[in-house]
C-alpha cells in the first residue's frame, strides 16, 4: 500500500483534496442543514444526484479494487444521502 502510495502521486493528491471536499465540505452542508432545520437554498437535485454518482463510483472502486476511488467517494455517499434525508425531514 505504501508503494503505491509513493507511486501514485497524483492519485495521492487527488484523495487527500476530494477527502477534504467530502468530509469538511459535505460535512459542514450536512451540519448547517442540522443546526438551522432550514434547507432553504439546497438544490435536492444536485445532492441526490452526487448521491447516486458517488455510489456508482465506489461500486466501480470495488470492482477494481481501487481503494483511491472508493474512500472518498464512500464519504460523498454518506453526507449526500445524509443532506437527501435532510431535505425531507426538514421540509
Amino acid at each position: 500500500m505504501i508503494n503505491h502510495i509513493r507511486n501514485n502521486k497524483l492519485g495521492t493528491v487527488t484523495v487527500i483534496l476530494s477527502l477534504a471536499f467530502m468530509s469538511l465540505g459535505l460535512l459542514s452542508q450536512v451540519w448547517r442543514i442540522w443546526q438551522s432545520e432550514n434547507v432553504a437554498g439546497v438544490s435536492l437535485l444536485a445532492f441526490a444526484l452526487l448521491a447516486i454518482q458517488s455510489l456508482f463510483w465506489v461500486l466501480y472502486g470495488f470492482q477494481k479494487k481501487d481503494w483511491f476511488i472508493i474512500t472518498p467517494n464512500l464519504l460523498g455517499t454518506l453526507f449526500a444521502t445524509i443532506i437527501v434525508l435532510e431535505y425531507f425531514w426538514f421540509r
